[in-house]
């Protein structure tokens, strides 16, 4: 495949506005790649044009899968410089939404896994792709592979997601919990007369963080640090002369295995029912993601081997010293190391759809995540270097053909 193909599938890969749906579109588009390769593929699709893909490449042991998500988050196009669903070329950096996150890697794997199949490339076991839908909102697309039976003969687990020139071999699980508060409007001027939703809720809110500080303070995972817990949204009222009626808050937590997310959610319940005892509140919480952190083994054969291929890739970037120090500081914001000299291993705080394939063996698995991107997923103006694209896929071609020789 030429270089203008390669950046022709990743451009079309874009257009498709996959913002938490529409995977299935996605789907259809690597699917005709693969056809056209001859690589066994199938689109599973579970509802509302959402879908999985799944593709196979070589036989027998060992299997190694390699995976990547086909949706993106939402993009505001008022605040961008282009086109969130056109990749844009300037300079020697793409621009789209989702090319870091994460079209880019799953464009690489394709490819890597086409070349390889054209180049006639002996393989003495077998590439599992497993392109998922939803891992953005729940992860249903790699929960439901996982309970169809998808990663039972699986030997090692690699996902595509932007970790830049670095092995990420732990993640946090993330814990999603909604709180609503109802009550009873009636005229400011009043307020007895009615039931403050948004009060209660502030109240809960601020007894639920306390808690949570209180009971995980000192608690920390070697790898993947501490307990992580943002209010991120909230709702209530609507004009100012009048007591809400109704207030929500949406509350993101990465957990730790010290401290799960079932002892987590027991807080959230248990404060929540005595306030509701102690007062006139009606709060109610719902669970809208779930999912375990999981923490693989740092000195598994597929992380030395990614160590041993992608080293020279790293050092022939040439960066400059302010792009170093710039790398060091976007590093250090985002709870990551950097080395422009080696590949480093580290835990995140972000979550893969790991958290699902991995739901009954989260410690000590051969897993890793390694793909293209940069610290601009979920961000305005998403970027990706262009060189990065192409090393991605050359790396991947001699990862897959090296861990199955």
């Amino acid at each position: 495949m030429d270089k203008k193909k390669k950046i022709d599938l990743l451009s079309e890969l874009i257009q498709v506005k996959s913002v938490n749906g529409d995977e299935k579109d996605v789907a259809e588009i690597l699917k005709r790649e693969l056809d056209d390769a001859g690589i066994a593929n199938e689109i599973l699709p579970f509802g509302n044009n959402r879908a999985n893909l799944v593709a196979t490449l070589g036989h027998g042991h060992p299997v190694l899968a390699v995976s990547g998500h086909m949706d993106v988050v939402e993009a505001d196009k008022e605040n961008r410089d282009t086109d969130p669903f056109e990749l844009v070329e300037k300079d020697d950096m793409f621009y789209g939404r989702g090319v870091t996150d994460m079209k880019a890697g799953l464009a690489a794997l394709v490819i890597a896994m086409i070349e390889l199949k054209e180049a006639g490339t002996q393989l003495n076991g077998t590439i599992k792709l497993l392109a998922t839908g939803g891992e953005e909102v729940g992860q249903p697309g790699a929960e439901k592979l996982t309970e169809q039976g998808y990663m039972k003969d699986v030997d090692a687990l690699l996902i595509a997601e932007p970790s830049g020139y670095r092995c990420v071999y732990a993640n946090k699980g993330e814990l999603n919990i909604t709180i609503d508060s109802k009550g009873q409007a009636a005229h400011s001027s009043m307020p007895k007369a009615g039931v403050n939703a948004v009060e209660h809720l502030l109240h809960v809110l601020n007894t639920i963080e306390n808690k949570v500080k209180q009971a995980t303070d000192g608690i920390e995972n070697e790898v993947l640090g501490d307990t992580v817990f943002n209010i991120d949204v909230i709702h209530g009222g609507n004009q100012i002369n009048a007591i809400p009626a109704s207030a929500q808050a949406q509350i993101n937590m990465r957990t730790i295995p010290e401290f799960t997310n079932d002892q987590l959610e027991s807080i959230f319940k248990e404060t929540i029912a005595d306030y509701n005892q102690d007062t006139d509140a009606q709060i109610d919480y719902t669970v809208t993601m779930n999912t375990i952190a999981i923490t693989g083994n740092k000195d598994a054969s597929l992380i030395r081997l990614i160590q041993k291929i992608g080293t020279p890739y790293l050092q022939n970037q040439g960066m400059s010293e302010e792009e170093i120090k710039q790398a060091k500081k976007s590093a250090e914001l985002t709870g990551m190391k950097f080395s422009a000299d080696e590949i480093l291993t580290m835990g995140v705080s972000g979550g893969t759809d790991g958290s699902k394939f991995l739901i009954n063996q989260p410690n000590g698995f051969d897993y890793t995540m390694f793909g293209p991107g940069n610290d601009t997923m979920h961000k305005d103006n998403e970027s990706l270097s262009k060189p990065m694209y192409f090393d991605y896929i050359e790396m991947y071609k001699q990862l897959f053909s090296q861990y199955l020789k």
